[in-house]
């Protein structure tokens, strides 16, 4: 990340730490935004290279698409990841009730930290709505539909991924806001799932601080071999 690009996500995240505290009336602002933006910026990056880079190496690569193609894709996807993202962790800090009973506001303010250059248009606010709508295993077919609309080779990704990655943004959400027990209660559902998460050598497969990744598995998005495990 260039230097401009760092001093662009400083002060848009100081506005958005300023903001959050006059909306929620707290004092953690800052806290909060970065580590919320920082778990969000890990699992959009791992889950992208899950159902592309490792696709790509285990399968190939289709040599037909153009360059151009390609980034056009993967700026499509991580759209799409970011729009599923945003919802999904809005919803799961209502229900937990993170902000008191007025969090009216807080999926936009996600949005606009999570999507600055997209979050207005009416194309991106319809699909935050429409997956706001729904329940959580309806939003999640429905992101599994459209990602594989702009990356086909979604098709191949092991489908537990989508069973991990609302239980991932619930951790990233829980952490952000200190509540280190449900993280620890969404880690538990997450090994069910997928036993072998817990076999790494090096993290163990326990919980991350917001930010952070195990170079070995991925945790605490898996890498394809240990997603496709057991």
């Amino acid at each position: 990340m260039g230097a401009m690009n760092v001093e662009e996500r400083a002060r848009r995240r100081a506005e958005a730490a300023a903001e959050f505290d006059r909306q929620a009336n707290r004092g953690d602002g800052a806290r909060v935004t970065n580590s919320l933006g920082d778990g969000l910026v890990v699992l959009r990056d791992a889950f992208f290279n899950r159902v592309h880079g490792d696709v790509e190496k285990v399968f190939g690569l289709d040599s037909m698409l153009l360059p151009v193609a390609v980034l056009k894709s993967e700026a499509n996807t991580n759209l799409e990841i970011e729009i599923y993202q945003v919802v999904e962790a809005a919803l799961d800090a209502r229900a937990n009730r993170y902000l008191g009973g007025d969090d009216a506001w807080f999926m936009d303010w996600l949005a606009q930290l999570r999507l600055p250059d997209s979050a207005a248009s009416p194309a991106v606010s319809q699909r935050m709505a429409f997956y706001a709508e729904r329940s959580a295993d309806d939003r999640r077919r429905s992101f599994l539909s459209r990602l594989q609309q702009v990356l086909p080779e979604v098709g191949r990704a092991p489908l537990v991924m989508f069973r991990l990655f609302p239980l991932a943004i619930s951790i990233a959400v829980a952490i952000a806001f200190g509540d280190h027990p449900r993280a620890e209660e969404m880690r538990k559902r997450q090994v069910t799932w997928l036993p072998s998460i817990a076999d790494c050598h090096d993290c163990h497969g326990r919980l991350l601080e917001n930010g952070e990744k195990c170079p070995r598995c991925g945790n605490p998005f898996w890498k394809y071999d240990w997603l496709t495990a057991d």
